[in-house]
């Protein structure tokens, strides 16, 4: 399967207070990375009961069940991205099946695979699969951080685990 953008609306329209949302919330992880910390957490429980963030659930859970088409369950994680221009994610991929990220305020910067790239808009919806090697590449300085959203799905469940990030995609 290929990779689809998708347009936020929600960011779009909220993105002040999304970041002010964002920036108070990671305060609650402690002096922790909140990338690196993906499987302690679930952004939407950390920003709950936040209507922006419970809009923006709903917005991405559409985007992803179109992606993934008529699958009847599926699971996410996700987590904040927070990074300044020395942080910036370096080449990887995600294990689980389907990943994703929404750009809140992604700079200028373009998130660069093996066979293609993005360049990172405020509002975008990356959604691909999981197993795609990239990277986070600086276009221009930035001095206050790079925020966006990870997400992983998968629609195999399995025995539980410690992870304390997934949860049904319901």
């Amino acid at each position: 399967m290929d990779h689809k953008l998708y347009e936020s609306q929600v960011v779009l329209g909220n993105q002040r207070v999304m970041i002010n949302i964002l920036n108070n919330a990671i305060s609650f992880l402690g002096d922790v990375d909140p990338t690196w910390t993906y499987d302690k957490y679930n952004l939407f429980g950390l920003t709950s009961p936040t209507q922006v963030f419970y809009d923006l659930y709903k917005e991405l859970r559409g985007f992803v069940y179109d992606y993934t088409g008529e699958v009847d369950q599926l699971w996410m994680q996700s987590w904040v991205n927070y990074h300044m221009p020395d942080q910036l994610l370096k080449r990887h991929n995600h294990a689980y099946p389907i990943h994703g990220y929404i750009s809140v305020d992604p700079k200028l910067t373009k998130t660069s695979f093996d066979n293609y790239e993005i360049q990172n808009r405020i509002g975008d919806v990356y959604i691909g699969p999981g197993g795609r090697y990239h990277s986070v590449e600086l276009m221009e300085p930035f001095y206050t951080p790079r925020i966006t959203i990870g997400f992983d799905v998968t629609d195999n469940p399995t025995k539980a685990t410690g992870n304390l990030g997934m949860i049904p995609f319901i």
